[in-house]
């Protein structure tokens, strides 16, 4: 127990005799400033005084201050952990007061004890259990310490796990002795649902946080309280969906050594609620025609709380279009009344399966942007923050846009978390508070790396995503330190990866907006090496590319290239070679002048899920002399939206993609297009799509092209393992016509691993379902460390 002695702290032994020392409140108040003459201790027998005044840091001669007491005592009790009591006394005198710390000693632990543990070992209890021998006997400590190891072996999958310790035993010898009773190691091998008529097993799952086990990725640990946390989740995403009346239960089955389990959800859905009416009320500023513009949950359609959030999130964006008003949504704070609140509540009608959905509108006022005040950016400038923002201080108040700008900046490479609040108390002006968390944005990249397009390869590389290069260091220390060339918001790479059938070497910079102005600029020096089947390609090369954005959503860029391509090492003999690879041996000077134009509606957040992303370019090569003359036509169009979010936030989402491309004056060889692996039509070797030529059909690219596909990516386990499934189509042709189409399907995963970085591993599996006898299968395609 911890007590002081002097009034106005609570103490415990304030009915105890204590001449002189003052217990009054006011009496000891009134002694505040005089002279410290004494600091005493009372009551150690084993441990020194000299040791106890360590702690205390009111010093004789100093001012008597009543909080430097109060810090005393506590650091005697909390640092020592040798007493059961300490107390704080004060004592005047005619010139001065005494300070006097009264300590009760107490029993000291003499050893701690385990008994029992066989799987886990003794050294990992002791780094879980805060006690020491010689501390003081404290009980309410040890059984802290039990729970500690018993929250251990639940973590390990022994849920069982029992520990006792003897208070008895305790006090009588000084020996903490935790008696352990492991249990078995439990693993839920399966998750079962019964009466899930709507949705599937795999949408269910989604809901809940218990898993089984599955080897490295997934533990399958049981938790009870998890369990229950589990069916309120069910319970209200069935709620959610309109299905008011669910009850949901769980039967758990246990093999016979009680090593095994499966969990069973048993659903009973009960009727799916639709929607009768929509209705209004509070809308005065706009008209109840322009929310009902883009409902998507109308009369007669199920009750589904993800489809009414997302009108309402178009409500937001139709009040943003009538200005000022404030929507701030924050799970559990009531908003201002002077806010925009739009709250959706399902009323039961009489006849059954039937809901009313009354909108209730708060409109509250209108309001300006005040100043942008921003907070948490120690290392990033300012301006990579503003210029996200697509809003000023003077405008209406826009808060559809400042949802948007929350989710460009979480995109954003330098920031873990970002928060966007409206403060301050003028009536009729609120200021933006941009809250971020930084993280790191430097990488050094060393390892080694395989794929199934480049091989079997080293990686060694720089990268800093929040470069500045004007921002040298100014000594050797600071050189070295994560604060040396940051904060701009520029990105710069410096790479080589070497390996056996492809060897990159890069530098690159980037300027995101050139002189805080919507222009991009970037530079790049590259040698490359490809190893392909008959001979070897070798370049070496720059570029520097200027770019305008005109728009949040056009932009458009000039690239300008020049590279020496060197194709050698001819397979031999040369007659069996198609005459294009014989005729392009040698070196060649390529210069290349490139025009792009770009429109990008997606959200551009860590996740793309919604939104669509547009370019076409234009390239014409030999603009600037060399020895290469083609052009060249490209386009690309893909396409993002979410079909769900679960629980903690990951996203699935389908992305349909088309690329297209053609060469009216057509290029040779070695810069056609090559269709196969990654990155084009799965389900085909690299390379392994492409018109033939010469005695043994060698590839020789197409000059036109076309690929797309649909592919459907989920979440399977915590943030490391997603799913992907596909289906690929393309064509590549010497002309610009249509041949044979290949397609394929197939399914693919994605996984991260903390202990190897970021760099992904990804594995597809594909399956052609339409080919050309000449093209070159492969079911996997694999990337690991890194892709091409």
């Amino acid at each position: 127990m911890l007590v002081a002695g002097w009034i106005g702290l609570p103490c415990a032994h304030a009915d105890e005799p204590s001449p002189g020392p003052v217990r009054d409140l006011a009496a000891a108040g009134q002694y505040a400033g005089r002279t410290v003459e004494s600091v005493r201790v009372l009551g150690n027998t084993r441990v020194s005084t000299s040791v106890i005044l360590e702690l205390v840091r009111t010093r004789v001669g100093d001012k008597f201050d009543p909080a430097t007491v109060v810090g005393d005592y506590q650091r005697i009790y909390d640092k020592m952990r040798k007493f059961g009591d300490v107390e704080a006394r004060v004592q005047p005198t005619p010139t001065g007061v005494i300070v006097i710390f009264v300590v009760t000693e107490q029993k000291e632990i003499k050893e701690i004890r385990y008994d029992g543990n066989v799987t886990v070992k003794t050294h990992d209890l002791q780094d879980v259990v805060d006690l020491k021998p010689e501390e003081a006997i404290d009980p309410f400590r040890v059984n802290l310490a039990q729970q500690a190891i018993e929250r251990l072996y639940s973590d390990k999958n022994y849920p069982y796990a029992h520990v006792t310790w003897s208070p008895a035993e305790l006090q009588k010898s000084g020996v903490v002795f935790f008696h352990i009773v492991e249990g078995p190691q439990v693993r839920i091998r399966k998750i079962d649902f019964i009466g899930n008529n709507t949705f599937s097993a795999w949408k269910l799952k989604d809901q809940i946080k218990t898993g089984s086990y599955i080897f490295i990725f997934n533990p399958g640990k049981y938790d009870p309280e998890l369990l229950d946390e589990d069916v309120a989740s069910l319970i209200r995403f069935y709620r959610d969906m309109g299905f008011f009346d669910v009850r949901v239960g769980r039967k758990i089955s246990r093999s016979p050594d009680m090593t095994e389990m499966q969990i069973t959800f048993v659903i009973d859905e009960g009727v799916r609620y639709v929607i009768d009416q929509v209705l209004f009320q509070g809308n005065l500023a706009v008209p109840e025609g322009t929310l009902r513009m883009t409902l998507k949950s109308v009369e007669g359609v199920p009750y589904n709380k993800d489809g009414i959030d997302r009108d309402v999130r178009e409500m937001v964006k139709a009040y943003s279009r009538a200005g000022g008003y404030i929507y701030e949504e924050q799970p559990g704070i009531e908003p201002s009344p002077d806010y925009l609140r739009i709250d959706p509540q399902p009323y039961y009608e009489k006849e059954p399966g039937k809901v009313r959905l009354v909108y209730e509108i708060s409109e509250g006022k209108q309001f300006r942007q005040g100043r942008i005040l921003i907070k948490g950016n120690s290392k990033t400038q300012d301006k990579v923050i503003l210029r996200e923002l697509h809003m000023r201080p003077g405008q209406r108040y826009d808060s559809s846009e400042i949802q948007d700008a929350e989710d460009r900046l979480r995109g954003l490479p330098e920031f873990s978390s970002v928060s966007i609040t409206p403060v301050g108390d003028d009536p009729n002006v609120r200021d933006l508070l941009v809250d971020v968390t930084e993280q790191r944005t430097a990488q050094i990249s060393a390892g080694i790396g395989i794929n199934s397009d480049g091989g079997f390869g080293g990686q060694l590389g720089y990268e800093q995503q929040n470069f500045d290069v004007t921002n040298f260091p100014t000594s050797w220390g600071e050189a070295f330190s994560d604060r040396a060339f940051t904060g701009a918001g520029q990105d710069f790479t410096a790479r080589f990866d070497p390996g056996t059938q492809e060897t990159d070497a890069t530098i690159s910079f980037f300027e995101p907006y050139l002189f805080d102005q919507p222009y991009t600029f970037g530079s790049s020096l590259y040698y490359e090496m490809f190893v392909r089947p008959i001979y070897n390609d070798d370049r070496a090369g720059g570029n520097i590319q200027f770019g305008k954005r005109f728009t949040y959503v056009y932009s458009a860029s000039v690239i300008l290239g020049a590279a020496d391509v060197d194709i050698k090492n001819l397979a031999l003999p040369l007659s069996s070679n198609a005459p294009e690879i014989n005729a392009g041996a040698g070196h060649h000077t390529l210069t290349t002048v490139t025009a792009k134009f770009q429109r990008d509606t997606t959200n551009h957040g860590p996740t793309t899920y919604e939104g669509t992303d547009a370019s076409i370019s234009f390239t014409d090569a030999g603009a600037m002399g060399g020895t290469v003359d083609y052009d060249r036509i490209q386009g690309t169009w893909s396409a993002y939206q979410q079909v769900n979010e679960d629980l903690l936030g990951r996203r699935s989402v389908i992305d349909v993609h088309i690329e297209a491309g053609d060469d009216p004056r057509k290029a040779p060889f070695y810069e056609r297009f090559y269709g196969g692996g990654i990155g084009t039509i799965r389900g085909f070797e690299y390379w392994g799509v492409s018109p033939r030529s010469g005695p043994a059909d060698d590839a020789v690219g197409a000059d036109f092209f076309t690929t797309g596909g649909v592919e459907y990516g989920f979440p399977l386990a915590e943030d490391f393992l997603r799913g992907v499934l596909f289906v690929d189509v393309g064509d590549y042709e010497p002309n610009m016509h249509f041949g044979v189409i290949r397609t394929s399907v197939g399914f693919g995963f994605r996984l991260v691993l903390p202990f190897l970085g970021k760099q992904p591993l990804a594995l597809d599996f594909g399956f052609p379902i339409t080919q050309s006898p000449q093209d070159n299968t492969q079911v996997l395609s694999f990337s690991f460390g890194f892709s091409r």
